[in-house]
């Protein structure tokens, strides 16, 4: 190879390794760019977690009132109903002797 052809052939090779340094490059930065989403991603995720623990504290103890107030309104209709039951007993024991007085 005369010294012509060698230097175009380095030529050609510098420009294809300045090329590749680019692509490289661009990969880099986009390699960094996504570390940093995925940094505050992280950040967001692990605000969110700390969030639903608070709000999962916040609840139990209502969660646990409302367990009792089902046990209150369950205990509130079977009295309720005993009640209904005894006043329909006391009516229908009126009626009878209402009637026995009328006769």
């Amino acid at each position: 190879m005369s010294q012509t052809e060698l230097v175009e052939v380095i030529g050609s090779l510098e420009a294809r390794l300045c090329e590749i340094e680019r692509k490289v490059e661009s990969v880099r930065n986009q390699s960094r760019k996504s570390m940093e989403w995925i940094g505050m991603l992280s950040e967001h995720i692990h605000s969110l977690d700390s969030f639903r623990v608070e709000v999962r504290e916040s609840f139990e103890p209502i969660s646990d009132k409302l367990g009792c107030i089902d046990d209150v309104v369950r205990i509130l209709r079977h009295a309720t109903a005993d009640v209904s039951r005894r006043i329909g007993n006391v009516e229908d024991q009126v009626d009878v002797d209402s009637r026995q007085f009328s006769a």
